[in-house]
């Protein structure tokens, strides 16, 4: 099956697994918000940084903004589920 533009989905969750990641690795995210913007901020300069150095660094790569919006949508997936749990856990 043949499926146009799958690989954006293939970033989003790429992106949504490195960002989740990140929130879980520092528990002071759960109380914190600016770590967890800063750590989601982060996953999305890193994700442009990438494209861009991929069309820049080499000959066969190009730069997408379609990727970066997908990595960046990952992102806030992850950090839109992440608030969530967490906001359920402190309830508790």
């Amino acid at each position: 099956v043949n499926i146009s533009n799958i690989d954006k989905g293939y970033h989003a969750i790429a992106y949504f697994s490195l960002g989740l990641s990140w929130l879980l690795s520092f528990p002071i995210s759960i109380h914190k918000k600016s770590v967890k913007y800063t750590i989601a901020i982060s996953c999305v300069f890193y994700g442009i940084i990438i494209e861009v150095l991929q069309s820049t660094l080499t000959t066969y790569r190009t730069a997408s903004l379609l990727d970066m919006l997908a990595n960046a949508v990952g992102v806030f997936m992850a950090l839109l589920i992440f608030k969530s749990v967490s906001e359920k856990i402190n309830a508790i």
